[in-house]
C-alpha cells in the first residue's frame, strides 16, 4: 500500500471503486483497518467544522459508511481478536444482604399458644423473684412465658449464692407456685432463676410470635435480651427456630455460632422465601467475619 494511495484517501480523492478496494484490504491487516477508520473520522469532524461541501464528500461518506459497517462484522472482530458477547459468561445475581437480623415466624399450627406475642405481653425473663410465702407455698413473677413448667427445678438465690430449689407444681402465664421443701428457708424477694435452655426456648417462641405479626424490632429486642444470657445449645429442629438461634448468636457476636445455625437451618429445607431470608442472614454473617 503507497503513501500515495493513502495521502489520496485522505483528501478524497479516490474513485469508489479503489476506496472499497482500500477497505478491503484493511479486512486481513489491522493496522491499516485502524488507520482507514481513524482517517475517515477525522475528515467527518473536520468537514462539520469549516462546513464546506468539498466534491469528495460523497466519496468520504461512501468510505465511512463501509468502515462503519464492517464495525459491525465478525470479520473485523475476528481481525481485531475480540471475543464474542456470546462467550462471556453471565455472572449469577448476588444474594442479597441483610442489613441485621431478620428473624422468621413459626408456621401455623407450631408456636405454643400460651407464649404468642399478645398486646402488652412483657418480654420472657431469665430471672425473677419469690413474691409471696404462704404455709411453706412459694409464689413466684415467672411463669409459662418465661418458658418454665409443671415440675421445673428452679434455683433460688440470695445475694449471688444459690439457696436450693424448688420444683414448680402450679404454672400460669406469667407465675408459678411451688412448696418449700423442708429444711430450706426461703424470704420474699429472693432471686429466682429459669433453666436457661427453658428461657432460651420460650424466647425463641416469642421472637417468632412477633415476626408474625411483623415486628421484626420486637423480634430483635428479644434477641439482643437473649444473647446477653450464657451461650447454650438447645435441640431445635424447625429451620425458623435454626435461623433466629443464628440471629441471637449475632447479636452475642458469635460470628461463627451464627453462621452454623444458618446452615443448619438451610439444611432444614425450608420454603423459597424463608429460605431467600436464611441465605441474606447468612451471607451477612460470612461478610463480618
Amino acid at each position: 500500500m503507497s503513501e500515495d494511495q493513502l495521502h489520496r484517501f485522505a483528501r478524497g480523492e479516490l474513485s469508489a471503486k479503489e476506496s472499497r478496494e482500500l477497505v478491503q484490504k484493511g479486512l486481513d491487516d489491522p493496522d491499516l483497518f485502524e488507520e482507514l477508520t481513524c482517517t475517515s473520522l477525522a475528515r467527518t469532524a473536520l468537514t462539520k467544522r469549516v462546513r464546506r461541501w468539498p466534491v469528495w464528500l460523497p466519496l468520504a461518506g461512501l468510505a465511512a459508511a463501509i468502515v462503519i459497517a464492517l464495525l459491525s462484522t465478525s470479520l473485523f472482530r475476528r481481525s481485531l481478536r475480540m471475543p464474542s458477547t456470546d462467550s462471556i459468561p453471565v455472572a449469577a445475581p448476588p444474594i442479597a444482604v441483610a442489613e441485621m437480623p431478620v428473624f422468621l415466624a413459626h408456621r401455623v399450627g407450631t408456636a405454643p399458644v400460651f407464649r404468642s406475642a399478645d398486646s402488652g405481653s412483657r418480654a420472657p425473663r431469665m430471672t425473677g423473684s419469690v413474691t409471696s410465702i404462704a404455709n411453706r407455698t412459694v409464689t413466684i413473677d415467672l411463669g409459662s412465658l418465661d418458658g418454665l413448667a409443671k415440675g421445673t427445678d428452679a434455683e433460688v438465690l440470695r445475694d449471688g449464692n444459690v439457696l436450693g430449689r424448688i420444683r414448680l407444681t402450679t404454672i400460669f402465664r406469667e407465675s408459678a407456685r411451688a412448696e418449700m421443701p423442708p429444711g430450706l428457708a426461703l424470704s420474699v424477694n429472693d432471686s429466682v432463676r429459669v433453666p436457661l435452655p427453658m428461657y432460651l426456648q420460650a424466647a425463641l417462641d416469642q421472637i417468632a410470635a412477633l415476626s408474625a405479626s411483623g415486628d421484626q424490632e420486637g423480634a430483635r429486642r428479644i434477641a439482643r435480651q437473649a444473647a446477653a444470657g450464657d451461650k447454650v445449645d438447645i435441640p431445635v429442629t424447625s429451620y425458623e427456630d435454626w435461623n433466629n438461634l443464628g440471629g441471637i448468636a449475632e447479636y452475642r457476636g458469635d460470628r461463627a455460632k451464627a453462621q452454623s445455625r444458618y446452615e443448619q437451618a438451610l439444611r432444614a429445607d425450608p420454603p423459597q422465601e424463608a429460605r431467600r431470608i436464611i441465605e441474606a442472614n447468612l451471607a451477612r454473617a460470612r461478610s463480618a467475619r
